[in-house]
């Protein structure tokens, strides 16, 4: 038993010890090309420290647990003695002062380097800017100049700690799927547009570095910015760095063409631009999530609204059957009273009595029908809607008032409603022509509905017309607008006045004209 245990320690052991010399050796081999880049574009062995490799230690000590720290630390010796001992020069040494004064820095940092993506990107940009002025004061005593020191420390700083910031993301903080036996039939499909895109970005920010005549070297940095707002615009602030780094690439790749421009230029160029981009990325990531957000509260509250109508709907459905059963059996009985009671009393005025009691209750079943008709019309669950709505042209007896109506209906696809959106158009459309009939004093009306991706209702007369920009009094209209505001359609009334006469026909062109558009669903 102890014999399993010991052997479990040592294999543990044993991992974290090759873990470690893997780290250290990547990290090393990453510590001296990153020096040897910065050093072909500055032409500044020691400052070449400061601008890519310390800015690369900065980022990962500070998305590192400390207990982690080890291995980017001794990298940073190694390659530091390496060069010092290559170069037989002390020169190298400082920078070890340096590194070891900015670890307790980067340690108070992580304890506020939590919450949202600004937040973390904020306490990025105080850091690399304290670092920088440290690099800078320091330096200051070897005989380098403070400004430029604090330049080129903190353009490095902006290029590659969003970057570690981003890796650790990519690789910790998101949830990775396993390939598994499920995912046989779905295979792995490369971006090969975005790559591309990329790709030629990259060439032809070269080319143009490289190419462009002297008469145009300052509109070269404008083709700097267009990476940078091209890739803000697409993909955020990550896509903002990728956009420096792809300047910075072509600018080192570029660097002995352009010699003409003093090298300080280049990196506040390049240290802006990161800015501005990042920046850039930030407003429109949130703008973003503005909308998508809202999307989702417009989603919700379209739900919402569907299942209001659905119970409204079903209670009005279920008051109308209760009214229809219980009504409809007490005017039976009370006309079979009144059938009995005229067989029973042959005398005139009790036959008048039972007569006017039996008229009396026809009245009333056909009161409460038209009652019910309007509650919940029974023939939507009968006849297809056009049938329906022409039945309501019949009904408003539109033809012994002397109205000529049009109606068109354009289905082409034949797309089948929503029950809801059937009901919320049949009620909008009978309040319509209900308001023409009793205020418009029209004689023609042209009813069009349309329905494809959306269903337009669209009812013009050729009334007297009324202003619109006075306050709505009745019910009718404003009930009408608020119904489409919670469906999320679109209510657009228009009105002229004109002096009508009933015995002339008015062309369609004075008079009112309701349009509304309702989403499918």
């Amino acid at each position: 038993m102890w014999n399993s245990r010991i052997s479990f320690i040592k294999h543990i052991n044993l991992n974290k010890l090759f873990t470690f010399i893997y780290s250290w050796f990547l990290l090393t081999c990453s510590y001296f090309c990153l020096w040897g880049v910065a050093d072909y574009l500055l032409h500044d062995s020691r400052l070449a420290f400061l601008f890519l490799p310390f800015a690369l230690r900065l980022g990962l000590c500070l998305h590192l647990r400390p207990t982690l720290w080890l291995a980017p630390l001794l990298a940073e010796i190694s390659v530091l003695l390496l060069v010092s001992w290559a170069e037989h020069s002390a020169a190298y040494l400082p920078l070890l002062l340096l590194s070891a004064v900015s670890f307790p820095i980067v340690l108070f940092s992580q304890s506020y380097y939590q919450g949202k993506q600004r937040s973390k990107l904020r306490l990025q940009g105080i850091l690399a800017l304290s670092i920088s002025v440290l690099n800078g004061l320091v330096l200051v005593c070897l005989d380098a100049p403070f400004a430029y020191t604090m330049l080129v420390s903190f353009t490095g700083a902006l290029l590659l700690l969003p970057m570690c910031y981003l890796l650790q993301d990519f690789l910790f903080a998101r949830q990775w799927i396993p390939l598994t036996a499920s995912f046989i039939h779905h295979p792995i499909a490369l971006r090969s547009k975005h790559i591309v895109v990329y790709t030629l970005l990259l060439i032809l920010n070269i080319l143009i570095q490289t190419y462009l005549p002297d008469e145009f070297n300052r509109f070269s940095l404008f083709f700097l910015a267009i990476p940078i707002i091209l890739l803000a615009y697409y993909y955020g602030w990550q896509g903002a760095l990728l956009g420096s780094l792809i300047n910075s690439v072509a600018l080192i790749a570029s660097t002995q063409h352009f010699s003409h421009l003093d090298l300080s230029d280049l990196l506040l160029s390049l240290c802006a631009q990161t800015i501005t981009g990042i920046f850039l990325g930030l407003a429109i990531q949130h703008q973003r999530e503005l909308n998508q957000h809202l999307g989702m509260e417009l989603m919700r509250n379209r739900a919402l609204t569907q299942q209001l109508i659905s119970s409204e709907e079903s209670i009005r459905q279920e008051i109308a059957r209760e009214l229809h059963d219980q009504i409809g059996q007490n005017i039976t009985a009370i006309r079979t009273q009144a059938s009995i009671l005229k067989r029973l009393n042959p005398h005139p005025q009790e036959q008048n009595n039972a007569n006017m009691i039996e008229h009396l209750s026809l009245n009333i079943y056909d009161t409460v029908k038209g009652l019910l008709n309007r509650l919940r019309p029974r023939v939507l669950d009968d006849l297809p809607l056009p049938q329906v709505l022409q039945n309501v042209l019949d009904e408003l007896g539109l033809t012994q008032q002397h109205i000529h109506c049009q109606f068109d209906w354009h289905n082409p696809q034949q797309l089948h409603l929503d029950p809801r959106l059937e009901i919320t158009l049949y009620r909008l459309y009978q309040e319509a022509l209900n308001n023409i009939i009793k205020h418009a004093q029209a004689s023609q009306i042209h009813i069009a509905i349309h329905i494809d991706q959306q269903v337009i209702l669209s009812i013009q007369d050729n009334g007297k017309g009324f202003d619109i920009h006075q306050p709505v009094t009745g019910l009718g209209l404003r009930g009408m607008q608020e119904r489409v505001a919670l469906l999320g359609g679109e209510f657009q009334l228009s009105s002229s006045t004109a002096n009508m006469h009933s015995s002339s026909i008015q062309p369609l062109t004075q008079g009112t004209s309701l349009v509304i558009t309702l989403p499918r669903f």
